[in-house]
């Protein structure tokens, strides 16, 4: 039987470890492994199931993404859980230093207004 897939984009494969918070009061912090990614979604499996509709944050190395839980389905070894993507920050480690050197700037200035 021939399946066609339905996707609008192309999924690339991975094993990329991150942490997944399920946002809410009070969030739920999670470990979990990103298995596909395309640039509106990423599949992972998670270690506790996420909620349909649960807005999460995906956080790998200086990078923050931003989405939606659109589905999950328990399999061997977790849960796989099925993300549509909102928002992505990147380069939050050159913005950190930029701030930093910017309110460097500004405490001197600060100080001789005093």
């Amino acid at each position: 039987m021939f399946l066609m897939e339905h996707r609008r984009e192309h999924r690339v494969p991975t094993e990329q470890p991150v942490i997944l918070t399920v946002l809410g009061d009070p969030e739920k912090r999670l470990t979990a492994t990103v298995k596909n990614a395309s640039g509106r979604g990423l599949g992972l499996i998670a270690s506790e199931s996420v909620p349909s509709g649960a807005a999460v944050k995906i956080e790998f190395g200086d990078s923050i993404f931003l989405g939606e839980a659109m589905y999950w389905k328990a399999m061997e070894g977790g849960y796989y859980v099925g993300i549509e993507l909102t928002e992505v920050l990147s380069g939050l480690a050159a913005l950190s230093r930029m701030a930093e050197a910017f309110n460097d700037q500004l405490e001197p200035a600060a100080a001789r207004r005093r």
